[in-house]
């Protein structure tokens, strides 16, 4: 069996720097933009009150790579001293079917937004 690694938002931080992110990310819009990389339909569940769930997905053909993002939004966590945004990032190889790292959905957010700083 795969063995699967969690990365938490501190591994993140450590491993990753803004500029490569930013690179990372501009590249994945142009692939997008190119036709390249392919986005699924997005599943979107209103859970009651402040609180909803998304799942997007895709595949990034020239990286072979495919997965998906489920995020949680929950609004009146704010009020109880947690996080009102979580969720995690599945990625696969797209060559075999393995899991590659897992990155705590926190911290990839904050870099992908461009904002360090942001609230996971």
């Amino acid at each position: 069996m795969t063995q699967v690694t969690m990365l938490s938002a501190s591994q993140i931080s450590h491993l990753l720097d803004m500029p490569a992110v930013i690179d990372a990310v501009a590249d994945a819009y142009k692939e997008k933009a190119n036709h390249p990389a392919t986005l699924w339909p997005m599943v979107y569940e209103q859970l009651g009150g402040e609180a909803d769930m998304d799942i997007r997905s895709g595949v990034l053909a020239s990286k072979h790579v495919f997965g998906n993002k489920l995020l949680a939004w929950f609004g009146e966590n704010a009020k109880r001293g947690l996080p009102e945004l979580n969720g995690l990032v599945n990625l696969y190889n797209s060559d075999t079917g393995e899991p590659s790292p897992l990155p705590n959905h926190g911290a990839a957010v904050r870099f992908t937004q461009g904002d360090a700083s942001a609230p996971g």
